[in-house]
């Protein structure tokens, strides 16, 4: 069989379970994630593709930086640095990245249409948000700028200037009301014992001890070493974000669309 079609099978397959198994149960498996490595892997010594391990090894530090800031689940991480492993480049652009772009936007519109509604029906909390509808407003400025350069250059596909501009639009919305939804929908005091591995720590919303003890300073995660902090702090009870809503699926989803139309993210240029 030609390698090629082998990359994109395991691609295929591997990303479809870990977008099924991250819907169900919101993790996604390490045998999904390892086998898409080691396979990426054992293809691109097979091929001598250098620039390929390179490539995923950059994804997979990069990822976890994200991670450590609370950003993104570490079996995305695994999933993505699998992807780039298993196709480092398609069409003339780097894959991954491409991936990247169109499931960010396909998540940021679906989520954004789902929960704003969901919290419409609870009564949305301006007040709450304040910040939030600050920067989405100047953020708003930004990409209406960005939009209008891209329209004065003319050389991108008007579908993907729609699908640039729905997510954009979508993505500002979620940023004005993040807080409160984040605070509804996700925000969880649990026992220190309850605690799980990687916790996302909800931070803006620790009181004054909890963030002098385990002085953060921009990390995303709470682990051993900051359960130890708060145990001997005398801290029983943590802020965490749970049942954070899955990914994958939409990773899977933008894989077919990057293979299927490889010019939507043309404009990326690599």
């Amino acid at each position: 069989m030609d390698l090629f079609l082998l990359r994109i099978g395991v691609l295929l397959v591997g990303s479809f379970l870990g977008g099924l198994q991250d819907a169900k149960s919101g993790i996604i498996s390490d045998k999904i994630t390892y086998a898409m490595i080691g396979l990426g892997i054992i293809f691109n010594l097979a091929e001598f593709n250098w620039i390929g391990l390179a490539i995923g090894a950059i994804v997979f530090g990069i990822g976890y930086l994200i991670y450590y800031f609370g950003k993104i689940g570490g079996g995305d991480v695994k999933l993505f640095a699998g992807i780039a492993l298993l196709m480092p480049f398609f069409s003339g652009k780097i894959f991954v990245l491409s991936v990247l772009f169109v499931s960010a936007v396909l998540a940021v519109i679906f989520y954004a249409v789902f929960f704003t509604a969901k919290y419409a029906r609870k009564g949305i909390n301006l007040g709450e948000n304040r910040q939030g509808i600050r920067k989405s407003v100047f953020f708003g400025i930004i990409f209406f700028a960005y939009f209008y350069l891209l329209a004065r250059l003319g050389n991108i596909q008007a579908g993907t200037i729609i699908f640039l501009g729905t997510g954009f639009a979508c993505g500002l919305v979620f940023l004005a009301l993040e807080k409160g939804i984040r605070k509804n929908f996700f925000l969880k005091k649990i026992n220190l014992s309850e605690l799980e591995e990687d916790e996302v720590i909800a931070a803006e919303f620790l009181g004054q001890k909890a963030r002098e003890t385990l002085k953060l300073a921009g990390k995303g995660i709470i682990g051993e070493k900051e359960k130890e902090k708060l145990e001997k702090a005398g801290i029983k009870e943590i802020l965490v974000y749970r049942n954070l809503p899955p990914f994958a699926p939409f990773i899977f989803i933008a894989i077919i669309t990057v293979l299927a139309f490889p010019e939507m993210a043309g404009f990326l240029f690599i």
